[in-house]
């Protein structure tokens, strides 16, 4: 890691909760060189840090014999350059990666192009005030957030426990624009209001705007052209061994492909998550979707529901159970399904030499999907898969 740190005029402490570079380095240099001093550490009028980045996504197998080995998994490697201006008034960080498989082949320039992210953040801070803006763009094949690019200008004003929040961006995918591939920009404008203190109940209120159309260069696609307009608020509070949170969204949307026909979309969630003992925490979660199209008048509900279960018996022994349930049902009997799923993992440590830790698990999983219209696509799974692990301490 390369740390550049320059310092002049009095003492100045930032108090910005982002500027992640002041917070990491606490070394710092004078005028007159590097001095042992019992005065508070200055924070300086310019850093700048190199930090190599990974990302490895998560793979979930359907059976073994999708299972790939470690080395050949895929993971994404990068470099970030973060640098502060005006003792943390002002901020920077650019961040490029690329994928890196042990499939890879070497100068294959189109395939280098599609699994490639560059992502560039700037925010500065005066007073209560924060502002920044935000650009991303990543290819087709990127394992973290693949062909998607986003740009975005935000605010933010903190007073007390309130705080405002705006966001105007656009995002879009087909980055390599191929014309035989559907394109949707979408257009989008967000303000935000929270409340929060300390023994209260949080709460959150969020207007957007969303319009989304599709490119004309996409072939024997049908264009798509919407302007959805969104409310949700949502609440929050707990103790020392819970917590619960509901969150109500209303949509209405418009179709401009179909004269602008109205659809109407409530959604509540309601989610917590109980400790009755200090290895056990239980997460359930309800959920509802109401869709009303009215160019239709077809009613279309979705409720699900959800229970998960962690259990850390000790540092050598891990239990951890989830269920889940959704259903989708429209009134015109058209829409039918169910589907229900549960997967219980056990994990423990079977010793630890001197070098070596040796990790094994044993998984099960149940998912089974049911269409009371189409009962001949209706499917059901079982799988199971014993894991050993063998890393370095």
């Amino acid at each position: 890691m390369l740390v550049i740190s320059l310092m002049a005029g009095p003492a100045w402490s930032s108090e910005d909760p982002s500027d992640q570079v002041s917070q990491r380095w606490s070394s710092w240099f004078s005028a007159q060189g590097l001095q042992a001093s019992a005065k508070p550490a200055e924070t300086p009028w310019y850093r700048a840090s190199v930090t190599p980045t990974s990302y490895a996504p998560p793979v979930a197998p359907a059976n073994v014999r999708e299972l790939a080995r470690e080395t050949d998994g895929p993971r994404t490697q990068g470099i970030l350059a973060s640098t502060t201006w005006l003792k943390g008034a002002f901020a920077a960080e650019t961040e490029v990666a690329n994928n890196k498989s042990g499939n890879s082949i070497p100068g294959d320039t189109q395939a280098d192009a599609a699994g490639r992210m560059m992502r560039l953040n700037l925010a500065a801070t005066s007073g209560p005030a924060r502002y920044g803006m935000t650009y991303r763009t990543a290819g087709e094949a990127f394992y973290n957030g693949p062909d998607q690019a986003l740009k975005e200008v935000w605010g933010e004003w903190k007073q007390g426990r309130t705080t405002l929040r705006t966001a105007v961006g656009q995002q879009w995918n087909n980055v390599a624009g191929d014309p035989g591939r559907a394109r949707l920009e979408q257009n989008y404008s967000r303000v935000g209001l929270s409340w929060n203190k300390a023994l209260w109940p949080q709460l959150a209120v969020t207007y957007t705007q969303t319009v989304l159309n599709s490119a004309p260069d996409a072939t024997s696609l049908a264009p798509q052209k919407t302007n959805n307009h969104s409310l949700e608020a949502t609440l929050g509070y707990g103790g020392a061994a819970w917590n619960a949170g509901l969150a109500s969204s209303y949509i209405l949307g418009s179709d401009l492909s179909r004269n602008g026909s109205d659809n109407h979309v409530k959604l509540q969630t309601l989610t917590a998550s109980l400790r009755p003992l200090n290895t056990l925490t239980i997460t359930p979660t309800l959920g509802f979707r109401t869709e009303q199209q009215e160019w239709s008048g077809v009613r279309i509900d979705s409720p699900s529901a959800a229970l998960t279960m962690n259990y850390k018996q000790s540092q050598r022994l891990l239990v951890s159970a989830m269920g889940n349930y959704s259903g989708v049902r429209s009134s015109d009997r058209l829409i039918d399904t169910e589907n229900i799923g549960g997967k219980g993992i056990l994990a423990w440590d079977l010793q630890q030499s001197r070098g070596w830790t040796t990790l094994m698990s044993l998984e099960g999983g149940y998912n089974r999907q049911t269409n009371r219209v189409m009962s001949s696509t209706e499917t059901q799974d079982i799988s199971g898969l014993l894991r050993l692990v063998l890393s370095p301490l």
